[in-house]
């Protein structure tokens, strides 16, 4: 997902010096695969970086852990836009343009009026698109390789509600994160050198140390310039590496070390709230159903609900005249009835005329796609649905974590298969 907003603008006034020229190769940085990270270009990403993080009052890590942390997201990004590439992923122009104007929309400017404001800031416009076609192959790249899995069974959803101890879905959860991150097959003295630096990690803090600070530091998940931050989480949503601890959390908590093919984890729960609570506003409707053909115009089909409208008014049987006259023969055996509807159950004209009446009161005659109604509001209720919708949520959610923790994986073994080197620290 794109996460471009208007005070990018003002963070990011160096950043188009390296996207609007070709790159400086007498000052390459590393190589990877096919690909090399200029001097420059690293440099303005750190400024832009360092500015962010201070504008969004986040502690700021040492110049060495900065660079470090910076050219490893670069590396990662390189090496994904050349697996695109290899897969044959291209953002057209018109797709690129869709972008733009979303960001611009999501800035509350026309898309005229936003490239202007970046102009106005020092920018070169086509910089700025390269930077966001980037952003745009990254996420096609992630969206393809997420439609690859497989889909949540209901086995899957059955064991998490046993595992969680029932279908109630209490709470959100806001979780940061560490990752002592280590290769496939690493060695037993790389794996033992890595767990002491979790255990490392723990102490500190066990003595009041900051877990943003220490993420800042030593993570290697992508997130680690954020503090470790992972956002908020549906419990479904939550990592399955950490969902056993995360339950047993409040927030401050933290837990750890935590093995996985990845590397060392430490989860720490940032905060918790309720989850949503799903209301939903139902209305109860009969109607009588008259379409025009070859024999009924339009005005008659109107004319009669005119004259069936006044029979009900004056005492008649709404219910016995649907029968015997609604076209809508399903309903029409109900006297009418269709039941309970959600927002959006029906067509527009007929859920806006419902929306006019108090129960008991009945329409004019009114026009939609299947010919002319009156209709009649026979109750209204505010429907608590979150038990019913909760197990569709879960498997939605199951099926985004699982999309996100295989997406993770192969970006991770991607990164470790992919060919790295540093120019200056060669010999």
């Amino acid at each position: 997902m794109i996460r471009i907003i208007i005070f990018f603008l003002i963070l990011t006034s160096h950043l188009q010096v390296a996207l609007g020229e070709q790159k400086l190769i007498d000052a390459i940085v590393v190589i990877v695969d096919e690909d090399v990270i200029s001097k420059r270009e690293l440099e303005s990403r750190i400024e832009l970086v360092s500015t962010d993080l201070a504008r969004s009052n986040r502690s700021l890590p040492d110049p060495g852990t900065l660079y470090r942390q910076v050219l490893e997201i670069m590396i990662n990004d390189s090496v994904l836009l050349q697996e695109a590439s290899n897969r044959g992923i291209k953002i057209t122009d018109g797709q690129l343009n869709q972008a733009m104007q979303n960001i611009a929309r999501e800035n509350s400017m026309s898309l005229a009026a936003f490239r202007q404001a970046l102009i106005n800031k020092g920018f070169k416009y086509e910089g700025y698109r390269a930077t966001i076609r980037k952003e745009v192959t990254i996420d096609t790249l992630r969206r393809q390789y997420a439609a690859r899995s497989s889909p949540v069974t209901k086995a899957e959803v059955d064991e998490f509600i046993h595992r969680t101890g029932g279908d109630n879905i209490e709470y959100e959860y806001r979780l940061a994160h560490i990752l002592i991150a280590l290769p496939d097959a690493a060695s037993p003295e790389r794996v033992n050198t890595a767990l002491q630096t979790a255990n490392s990690i723990l102490d500190r803090l066990a003595q009041e140390g900051q877990f943003e600070q220490l993420a800042n530091e030593f993570s290697s998940g992508s997130n680690a310039l954020q503090g470790g931050d992972l956002g908020w989480r549906k419990k479904a949503e939550v990592p399955s590496l950490f969902s056993k601890a995360v339950q047993d959390m409040t927030p401050g908590d933290y837990a750890g070390p935590i093995r996985s093919p990845s590397g060392f984890h430490i989860v720490s729960l940032t905060d918790r709230r309720d989850a949503e609570q799903v209301l939903t506003e139902q209305t109860r409707t009969r109607h009588i159903l008259i379409r025009s053909n070859d024999l009924i115009s339009e005005e008659d089909a109107k004319s009669r609900l005119d004259e069936l409208r006044d029979q009900i008014l004056a005492g008649g049987d709404f219910a016995k005249l649907a029968r015997l006259h609604s076209v809508d023969y399903t309903s029409g055996a109900d006297g009418g009835d269709i039941g309970w509807m959600d927002p959006g159950g029906t067509v527009i004209e007929y859920e806006n005329a419902a929306k006019l009446l108090r129960p008991g009161e009945i329409s004019e005659p009114f026009r939609s796609q299947f010919g002319w109604h009156i209709v009649e509001v026979t109750g209204r209720r505010t429907v608590d649905e979150t038990k019913e919708t909760k197990r569709r949520k879960i498997e939605s959610q199951l099926l985004q974590r699982k999309q996100r923790e295989a997406f993770d994986i192969w970006t991770r073994r991607l990164r470790d298969e992919a060919y790295v080197v540093f120019p200056d620290a060669q010999t």
